[in-house]
């Protein structure tokens, strides 16, 4: 006998509607993410992509709507003497309109690009630690799934520190589970890029510090 194939992902299930995959597969990564990314299909790459493209829109059309609420109290003032600043804030509104129209054209451009690099990166920092054996199209479909984390930016304010965390723990529990290797392994492989960067910035830091200590000392 052999054995059944394991559930698919709803949002790759063919026999789930597109409405309903979507919000189940959003269900799964909030509450069960380690079974989502078992479930996660083993080959192709375009519904992950899609999947990574419409959080990319969604975060983008959050980001210009919580921007177009702090600009809205300007045009309810019709004093005369804010002539003016009601002129800015129109030219303003209408250059960050056309930006946000031309960021949501040229999203899945800029989200193929970004994701290249990132998956580059990631599975580079895999293979220094040993794993990666499923293959680098597994970690493009791990960072894709993992863009769930744009949802937090809904949350106003404190929701951009809440995607971030979750996007590093959405990947830690991806790759995991993807490569079938230890929490471990992986969260050194996601934390490695961010902690390398982090030295070089404190390293730049310290240099022009110095420097800067240095002219101002010589004085």
């Amino acid at each position: 006998n052999t054995a059944p194939a394991p559930e698919a992902l709803p949002w790759e299930d063919p026999g789930v509607g597109r409405v309903e995959g979507f919000f189940r597969t959003i269900g799964l990564l909030v509450t069960r993410p380690d079974e989502a990314f078992s479930r996660m299909a083993p080959g192709g790459l375009g519904r992950p992509y899609v999947w990574a493209l419409i959080m990319a829109w969604i975060e983008l059309a959050a980001g210009m709507a919580y921007w177009a609420a702090s600009q809205s109290p300007l045009m309810f003032m019709g004093f005369p003497e804010l002539r003016e600043a009601l002129a800015e804030a129109a030219i303003g509104t209408g250059v960050m309109a056309a930006i946000g129209i031309g960021l949501f054209v040229l999203m899945p451009v800029l989200l193929l690009i970004g994701l290249a690099i990132h998956a580059g990166i990631l599975h580079l920092m895999l293979l220094i630690v040993g794993e990666g054996r499923r293959g680098f199209a597994t970690t493009v479909r791990v960072i894709c799934y993992s863009h769930t984390a744009d949802l937090a930016n809904l949350v106003p304010l404190c929701g951009g520190l809440v995607a971030l965390v979750w996007f590093v723990a959405l990947q830690i529990i991806g790759i995991s589970r993807a490569h079938e290797c230890s929490y471990g392994k992986a969260a050194l492989a996601v934390l490695l890029p961010i902690l390398l960067c982090c030295s070089c910035l404190a390293i730049t830091a310290a240099f022009f510090g110095a420097a800067l200590y240095g002219a101002l000392g010589g004085r």
